[in-house]
């Protein structure tokens, strides 16, 4: 039985050049229809058509077809060889022209159709982006089948002697989801040749270069990830040729669609309008929990907008925070739950403002020691404010941290009776040398360098001495750190910009990678990769136009902006950046797994903001 196309092909927009796989990919979104028709039309050349006398030339002849001019010497005629006894000269003379006459064999009529069988290597070697080439493949061998009149079964190689004929939503997905860490050995090797048997003419086998193949598979397409570009190295290896085609991978974001969700709509995130112009000054700054994010105003003021869990989340109403404190003296700031709390100096004094809880909301201190704590007002980049609160039957006692750019790591901190003013207010040096600090929750981890080394520290609520975690046997000038796991027995991730050199030490407990980046990028935070699960570092270009993560196997993209990006920040907690855009001072958040547009918010009329 003939293979049958997919589905009927309704009218469809696509391009004339892929209209003939119409009938599959009106089955995927728009985008990625498009991106999967360019992988396609790149490989179809490789693959060819299916031609039946071709495949049909092993069959035994049924008896003599024609007379031609072209055949193996046991088909030549009688006549030609009596020729050759009596006029050599005159057969060889026949012969360098071409004029020599064979019988033409006629293939024996068969009730069994034409079959074309696709095996494909579903093991460890070929996961991930290889699959892109697979997917293509199987959409190729089975249109090419359907063309010929043949019957198209495939099946995975990891599994003898099971083929499918499923095509379509049902045999893309069933494709796709058959990973395996297992290997094919001889028993089933021996099984696929016994299943396949003689009748299986036009057999092709697709992964690895190493898999073994059935005898049947006079076929194979090597799939290869390039050491080098963004690619995939696909070879065609048949009887008679070998071709090769450099295949360019798709964005990361698509490649992760196509593999994980093939049919589903892109999601184009919550799209807000605004009446505030966002600064481009700074920026965006994440909250210490989940769900908010600030963003500054050219007004002076921050606008609060909390990120939806998932694009079909609402966003809410944004909070907006009137033009702040003592604006342009401001030394360090920093964002706690939906507050958005600075520190300010001025008349020699420091006034905290917008802190939660009843002391730290608007307070006025001395301003400590230089040799303990080093204001600069009006930076470009603020120093960073933690806050958390411990409330008692009593009371409660509020602390603010924050990293001066001196490295020190101070902290504040002030009791509240109810009914009573703030009182017991204390003043204390954590730590000196500080390289990096990030809060999650109810704690503050940084980093100490001396002596030649790095140390990680943390410091949390209810416990004032900072307690020692990880050592890193190499000294840095800046570090970041990732996801919050529990660094007791190094098990969180980092990023340490080594001191005088270029390159930066990415890790966790399993192991850390050298990482060289270009002076001209910068590096935004460190993450997992989806991928690959390897830390790696989240880079925003010296373009200003990609963000991606780097790692020792290459670049994955994230953002391919459309303008350039003003400002960037990354929540290491969460997975997830924040931009703004430089002529139209649009903030986006997106999370980098699984690839989700989660927000975004345009000024009205998209105005530039200063």
């Amino acid at each position: 039985m003939s293979a049958r196309p997919p589905l009927a092909a309704p009218p469809s927009s696509l391009p004339p050049l892929l209209q003939p796989w119409s009938a599959w990919l009106v089955l995927f979104p728009d985008d990625l229809a498009a991106t999967l028709g360019q992988l396609l039309l790149r490989l179809q050349p490789l693959v060819g058509p299916l031609r039946r006398h071709a495949a049909r030339m092993a069959v035994d002849p049924a008896g003599v077809g024609d007379i031609v001019l072209r055949g193996s010497y046991d088909r030549l005629l009688m006549s030609e060889w009596a020729l050759a006894d009596s006029v050599p000269d005159e057969f060889l003379r026949r012969a360098a022209n071409g004029e020599l006459l064979f019988t033409g064999p006629e293939p024996a009529n068969s009730d069994t159709s034409l079959r074309s069988v696709a095996l494909f290597d579903a093991g460890p070697a070929q996961l991930g982006e290889a699959r892109l080439a697979h997917l293509a493949l199987f959409i190729l061998l089975a249109r090419r089948a359907q063309v010929a009149g043949a019957d198209f079964r495939w099946g995975i190689l990891q599994v003898p002697g099971v083929l499918h004929d499923l095509q379509g939503v049902h045999g893309v997905r069933k494709l796709l989801d058959a990973r395996t860490y297992a290997a094919l050995d001889d028993a089933g090797l021996a099984e696929w040749e016994a299943v396949l048997g003689k009748d299986a003419l036009d057999c092709w086998l697709v992964g690895d270069p190493l898999a073994p193949c059935p005898a049947q598979a006079h076929s194979r397409v090597l799939v290869r990830r390039s050491w080098f570009d963004h690619q995939l190295d696909v070879e065609v290896v048949q009887r008679r040729r070998t071709s090769s085609v450099a295949l360019p991978l798709p964005s990361p974001e698509d490649s992760v669609r196509l593999l994980r969700r093939p049919f589903d709509k892109p999601k184009a995130g919550v799209n807000v309008l605004t009446r505030e112009a966002h600064s481009l000054k700074r920026a965006p700054m994440f909250g210490n929990v989940r769900d908010w994010l600030a963003v500054g105003t050219v007004d002076g003021g921050v606008i609060v907008y909390r990120i939806p869990d998932s694009p079909r989340a609402g966003a809410g109403r944004p909070r907006k925070q009137g033009k702040l404190r003592h604006a342009d003296a401001i030394v360090a700031a920093g964002m706690y739950h939906k507050s958005f709390g600075t520190v300010a100096l001025r008349d020699g004094e420091l006034h905290f403002s917008n802190f939660p809880g009843p002391v730290f909301c608007k307070l006025t201190l001395p301003l400590p020691d230089p040799d303990l704590f080093q204001a600069v007002p009006g930076a470009l980049r603020w120093a960073q404010a933690f806050f958390w609160m411990t409330r008692g039957p009593g009371g409660s006692v509020e602390e603010v941290l924050v990293l001066d750019k001196a490295g020190r790591l101070v902290c504040w901190n002030c009791s509240a009776v109810p009914g009573r003013p703030p009182s017991n207010s204390g003043f204390r040096l954590v730590s000196r040398d500080v390289i990096g600090a990030i809060q999650h929750a109810d704690r503050v981890l940084f980093a100490v360098s001396e002596k030649g080394r790095t140390d990680v520290y943390e410091v949390s609520k209810g416990k004032p001495v900072r307690e020692h975690l990880y050592p890193i046997m190499h000294p840095g000038r800046r570090i970041l750190f990732g996801e919050p796991r529990d660094w007791r027995g190094g098990r969180g991730m980092y990023a340490l910009h080594l001191a005088g050199r270029p390159d930066w030490l990415v890790g966790d407990a399993g192991g850390a990678q050298h990482i060289a980046v270009d002076e001209r990028d910068m590096v935004l935070g460190c993450a997992r990769n989806p991928q690959t699960k390897r830390p790696a570092l989240v880079v925003l270009h010296a373009g200003r136009l990609r963000i991606s993560l780097l790692d020792k196997g290459g670049r994955q993209q994230l953002v391919d902006s459309a303008e350039p990006i003003a400002q960037a920040s990354f929540d290491p907690a969460h997975g997830r950046l924040a931009w703004l855009g430089q002529k139209s001072s649009a903030l986006n958040v997106r999370a980098i797994d699984p690839g989700e547009a989660l927000l975004r918010v345009a000024p009205n009329g998209g105005a530039h903001a200063g």
